[in-house]
């Protein structure tokens, strides 16, 4: 059973691992309707439901001209319900390629699509990246004004 949720998310990772999908019908038949998707825990809020993380995905491809992923590591819990993967991901900017190395914890429903969808990420090194103050940046994301 684990093999086969390790395989949907490696199949979900395979529709942008080499740039951005044509469309993403493909990439949201793996979402599940109700999923949560936090893209970087705990410096983003998560987004609920397929069409947010939709509109957070696409939003990605305009913002960036392309993106590629390569998975490190992949495993998961005993039952399969929990899927993991280290990876790097990387994103074309105007100024080069952003690498964004990462860990990634996917939970999987009864019908094998994502329930949930967790990223945890250093964001200092990928605002860096950037050329930007990483304080400044940080000091706009509500969830760290608690």
């Amino acid at each position: 059973m684990a093999a086969q949720h390790e395989q949907v998310i490696r199949d979900l990772i395979s529709t942008f691992d080499k740039g951005w999908p044509e469309n993403l019908d493909k990439t949201m038949t793996y979402i599940a309707e109700d999923c949560v998707y936090q893209m970087a825990v705990p410096v983003t809020a998560p987004l609920h439901g397929r069409d947010a993380i939709r509109a957070e995905i696409q939003s990605m491809l305009d913002n960036y001209q392309s993106n590629l992923s390569e998975v490190y590591a992949i495993g998961s819990s005993g039952d399969g319900k929990y899927v993991f993967t280290e990876r790097l991901d990387q994103a074309l900017t105007d100024k080069g390629w952003l690498k964004i190395p990462l860990v990634a914890v996917f939970e999987l429903n009864n019908d094998l699509k994502i329930s949930a969808w967790r990223e945890y990420m250093d964001m200092g090194s990928v605002i860096n990246q950037q050329g930007v103050d990483v304080l400044t940046v940080l000091e706009g994301f509500d969830v760290l004004k608690s």
